[in-house]
């Protein structure tokens, strides 16, 4: 007589198995795992019933599709008796499975109360061939065979029984190496009064990092080709130039009225490699608007900038050259907002922003350089000499102007215009 069974003789003073559904034993763990890799697996125990003093079980595996490791103590286990491990414990491991006796305490000091969520053990297991692998309670495990009941008030119960599947799934290959190429969003400010705006895209080559997945991270490129589209009927590409660390043996572009195509190779002996472990601007790319398109535009415009495979004679493919071989990217296309600023219409000389430019002006020029007197909202209506500065000689400038036969202030004058850049929050004349 094994032990285990030895554990029957210590529990039993009689009765006959019955099925009694207030006792559960379950098994739970993982819906899938990958071939090649572990898994663990618990038995569990639903008390709905009496206290239980012991119980013995057997747990069957698949021996075709998983290997078992190891079988632990269950987290109710280990506190069973009170906050201490059962006076009698006993687990066998074969190759079908594993069999467990246990008696919690031999006096009756201890039982397992009604309770559900009870683990009992959990077992490890290498799963070893693709397919369903089942594991359940039996009977077979041990010679004699551990029999499956819960110890009720010296009576031995059958507990209802169920068990668990796992799909074993084959490895999933590596993935090959994948490159984004991104025109990162950008917002453009231009002058509103001239209607024309200019710009530059930064154009980024990255990684993704598959690495987990068992892929080589980074990889070295040697190369690659790309076309990006705008609208033309807005925009203009006026350069295309590369931007890479290092000068390329071949790197060409062609521009057309729809975007521009670009063709780079590092070296032509290989002995120049390049990783995009972070994401690396490779090109950058100049637009100008079409003139005319942002005629009476006063709020903001946006187009987008668009990989294209359709540029060229042949098309220009966007691929990445790694190891010799072309891969495609992911396209991740930009959207750039072009916001006109307009500049404030002033007149040259008139600081005080009254109605025209006088001796007054003057005046007010020298209090507030020298003064302390008030300040004027546009600095460049001071600027009446318009060199750039205000200064003692603008005072000067407007006096001589008006009462010894002086040079008249520089444009914009007489009438008001806006001037590209000019420091003029407000002005409070123009007629």
């Amino acid at each position: 007589m094994n032990k285990l069974n030895a554990l029957l003789v210590v529990l039993l003073f009689s009765s006959t198995p019955v099925l009694a559904q207030e006792y559960v034993l379950s098994i739970s763990g993982p819906a899938t795992a990958t071939l090649g890799g572990d898994l663990d697996q618990s038995a569990n125990f639903d008390n709905n019933g009496s206290p239980v003093a012991g119980w013995s079980f057997g747990v069957c595996h698949d021996s075709a599709l998983m290997t078992i490791n190891s079988v632990v103590d269950g987290a109710t286990t280990l506190i069973v008796k009170n906050g201490s491990p059962p006076d009698f414990n006993q687990t066998q491991v074969s190759t079908q499975g594993y069999g467990v006796g246990v008696v919690v305490c031999f006096t009756g000091c201890a039982v397992l109360d009604p309770g559900t969520g009870y683990e009992l053990n959990v077992a490890n297991y290498t799963a070893d061939v693709e397919g369903v692998a089942a594991s359940d309670y039996c009977d077979t495990i041990g010679s004699p065979p551990v029999e499956t009941i819960i110890v009720v008030g010296g009576a031995s119960v059958v507990p209802a029984q169920s068990g668990a599947t796992v799909d074993i799934l084959g490895v999933p290959p590596v993935p090959d190496p994948e490159f984004v190429y991104s025109v990162p969003d950008a917002a453009v400010n231009y002058d509103g009064n001239a209607e024309e705006a200019s710009f530059s895209a930064g154009i980024e080559i990255s990684e993704v990092d598959h690495s987990a997945s068992g892929a080589v991270f980074p990889n070295d490129t040697q190369g690659f080709s790309m076309g990006l589209g705008h609208d033309n009927s807005l925009l203009e590409c006026t350069n295309v130039e590369v931007t890479l660390p290092f000068e390329a043996a071949f790197a060409e572009s062609q521009i057309y009225s729809g975007g521009w195509t670009l063709g780079c190779v590092y070296s032509f002996t290989g002995g120049i490699t390049l990783a995009f472990d972070v994401a690396i601007e490779v090109v950058v790319a100049d637009y100008s608007s079409v003139a005319g398109a942002l005629s009476g535009a006063t709020g903001p415009t946006a187009t987008d900038l668009t990989w294209d495979n359709t540029l060229g004679s042949p098309p220009v493919e966007g691929v990445v050259v790694v190891n010799g071989a072309s891969l495609t990217p992911i396209f991740d296309d930009g959207t750039i907002t072009m916001q006109p600023v307009f500049d404030t219409p002033f007149m040259r000389g008139n600081c005080n922003g009254n109605s025209g430019v006088d001796i007054s002006d003057g005046i007010w020029m020298l209090q507030e350089l020298y003064l302390e007197g008030p300040s004027g909202t546009c600095a460049a209506a001071c600027d009446a000499n318009g060199d750039g500065s205000y200064d003692m000689a603008d005072p000067m400038h407007v006096i001589y102007w008006r009462l010894l036969d002086g040079p008249a202030p520089t444009a914009p004058f007489p009438d008001c215009d806006a001037v590209a850049g000019a420091d003029c929050d407000a002005a409070s004349y123009c007629p």
